[in-house]
């Protein structure tokens, strides 16, 4: 969604750092699940993992291997994409949701259930599917508030946290009182709603529809909604998401402004424009064509022809949407 946003930095309110955004989240998101998590589930420990995870994730309490980094800065950018259009009204908005982050989604899962049929199966990691849940539990929350979102934008981000924090004790009653796992599994991908509410929050400030010191309250209260999924969740603790989550932030509003130069390059631009279906084509195709060729080939060779396979599938994602948008 955000990735076919930012092809044209000339768009309206569109800042060219988020290209540069949605470019490193991609590359972390293929580093976390298709390096660290497939090496470590074959047995793998190449020096550079250990090294990174040592030096780097360890002392910084960035947990999951960058995944959790890449897919919240996804979610920034997706939400300051859609705060843009919301200005369009309710019926242009569910129009520009569809075109852009409908067809990439069902043609991932088209060719993942493909590739499951012929003994490949997909890596449906939790972190993945809540990720695509809140996306979508967003996406159906903005248009939702489409009229109460252009009279009163900031009255309207605190009726989606208010949901959020709605859903979010709902499950910690099921946690706590064994209610239905469907409830603790909402809660889950509810969790994550915040992060596109903060990318929301930014564009809407950024635009000038929503005063910044409003924003900056808004913007504190999604945060806590993030810690207080672990209070709820205590499994997610030892992952420290709110912290992972605060990095992301600061990452996103450092880059926005200053994101101009590199956003021009070709590896940035191609990145940039393919991150959602590279998050998509990663755990669909990547990460099954590896385990495949595992068993025949070396490990090193296996993971560039599945990081391959991702590419190309990411890249034919990218065509359809284009021809639908």
């Amino acid at each position: 969604m955000a990735d076919t946003a930012t092809r044209s930095p000339s768009d309206r309110g569109v800042p060219p750092g988020l290209r540069v955004v949605t470019a490193c989240a991609a590359v972390l998101v293929a580093y976390s699940y298709l390096f660290a998590l497939w090496s470590v589930r074959h047995g793998e420990s190449p020096g550079v993992l250990t090294a990174i995870r040592a030096w780097v994730n360890q002392p910084t309490g960035i947990g999951e291997d960058f995944g959790f980094l890449g897919t919240a800065l996804l979610l920034l950018a997706a939400g300051h994409v859609v705060g843009g259009w919301s200005a369009s009204g309710p019926r242009s908005l569910v129009v520009r949701l569809l075109r852009r982050g409908g067809p990439a989604p069902l043609c991932a899962a088209a060719i993942a259930g493909l590739l499951a049929l012929a003994g490949l199966p997909p890596l449906l990691d939790p972190a993945i599917t809540t990720a695509l849940g809140a996306l979508a539990l967003f996406a159906a929350l903005v248009p939702a508030l489409g009229p109460l979102t252009r009279s009163a934008p900031g009255l309207a981000v605190l009726v989606e946290l208010e949901v959020v924090c709605l859903l979010l004790l709902a499950s910690g009653w099921a946690v706590a009182e064994g209610g239905p796992e469907w409830v603790r599994v909402l809660g889950l991908v509810a969790a994550l709603v915040p992060l596109p509410v903060l990318g929301q929050v930014t564009r809407l400030v950024g635009d000038g529809r929503v005063p910044a010191v409003r924003g900056v309250a808004l913007g504190v209260v999604s945060l806590l909604l993030l810690v207080a999924v672990d209070w709820l969740h205590p499994e997610l603790v030892p992952y420290w998401r709110p912290l992972g989550a605060t990095y992301a932030l600061l990452l996103f509003l450092v880059a926005l402004p200053r994101g101009a130069a590199p956003a021009a390059t070709l590896p940035v631009r191609w990145l940039g424009d393919r991150a959602w279906p590279l998050f998509l084509s990663v755990p669909a195709v990547g990460y099954p064509v590896a385990d495949a060729l595992h068993p025949v080939l070396p490990p090193a060779v296996a993971l560039v022809t599945g990081l391959v396979a991702a590419a190309a599938t990411a890249e034919g994602l990218h065509r359809v949407e284009e021809g639908v948008a």
